[in-house]
């Protein structure tokens, strides 16, 4: 006589194995996400750090030679051209902030370089291969912190430094 196994009743195991499984996967999902979502914001904002100081450094102030009828930028134009260049990527920033400055030379030369503000002096009056920066700061806002077991925000610090052409 042959006998069958008896059956053992699992009836919630399944269940609970689908959401110990679920569960992992949406972190990841949510996880490669976040990830994507940050590293879209941080290319973003170098490239409109990049198109700013490429901005100011081709409309400085040519010296004596300057009038009305010039083109150099002040710094709410070079500020709403970052902002522009931003596509709406600026929202996903809390205290964010555009600044123009002149470089100082010898902390430029350090290692590694630091772009600091050279005192006494505005950006528009740089000269000619003086270096020109513009520095956006601001804290990146996650979508999911607690679930991904992250801070709420995390600080952005773009600078990107250009030769000025005035």
């Amino acid at each position: 006589m042959i006998r069958r196994p008896v059956s053992t009743r699992r009836s919630g195991a399944t269940t609970v194995e689908a959401a110990v499984v679920m569960s992992v996967f949406l972190l990841f999902l949510f996880g490669i996400f976040e990830y994507c979502r940050y590293l879209m914001m941080i290319e973003v904002t170098t490239n409109a750090a990049r198109d700013g100081a490429r901005y100011a450094v081709v409309n400085v102030n040519k010296g004596s030679t300057f009038d009305s009828t010039d083109y150099s930028a002040t710094y709410p134009s070079i500020k709403k051209y970052v902002n522009t260049r931003m596509a709406g990527v600026n929202s996903m920033i809390d205290s964010y902030t555009v600044t123009v400055f002149p470089c100082d030379d010898a902390m430029l030369a350090l290692t590694p370089p630091q772009a600091v503000a050279k005192s006494g002096a505005t950006w528009n009056e740089a000269q000619f291969g003086e270096r020109i920066a513009v520095k956006i700061t601001g804290n990146y806002r996650t979508v999911l912190p607690s679930f991904l077991l992250m801070s709420a925000t995390i600080p952005v610090n773009v600078v990107v430094t250009m030769g000025s052409e005035g």
